[in-house]
């Protein structure tokens, strides 16, 4: 069985590129177990104001929007008859990707190229390539 974690943000990228990965399992009759990962940013804060209620108010937040971004994909497997489990995750993308593929033993990281960050993540040069060099594994990125 091969483990295989998907990165996912809810951008039409990262859709393509779980729909590679059902394809795939499906085509070659794989026995796949599928590791969604959605990572939220956390958000930087400045001021004095500040306290720690807010703060944990706003991981929570954070929390919930990642858990429903990777409601559709679930379905997506769970439809495709593919084992799958769910993990989110706070902080820098490439780092956590990197950390949850080598804790969870994946042999393969599968991506999109494009995600919904900023200006600079619409560059291949940002997100993906950070993955790309952090990762121990091979990472299929998909266009």
């Amino acid at each position: 069985m091969r483990k295989v974690l998907v990165a996912f943000d809810g951008s039409d990228s990262s859709k393509r590129a779980l729909q590679y990965v059902i394809d795939f399992a499906r085509d070659h009759a794989a026995t796949l177990k599928v590791h969604l990962l959605n990572v939220q940013h956390e958000p930087v804060l400045y001021g004095e104001y500040v306290t720690g209620a807010i703060i944990e108010q706003m991981q929570q937040s954070l929390q919930a929007t990642a858990s429903e971004t990777l409601v559709w994909p679930a379905d997506q497997l769970k439809a495709a008859g593919i084992s799958y489990m769910a993990h989110t995750a706070l902080g820098n993308v490439a780092a956590q990707v990197s950390e949850f593929a080598d804790q969870l033993g994946c042999d393969t990281v599968v991506m999109g190229t494009r995600g919904l960050g900023s200006f600079t993540g619409m560059l291949l040069g940002s997100v993906a390539t950070r993955v790309v060099h952090e990762v121990s594994m091979p990472v299929l990125l998909v266009k």
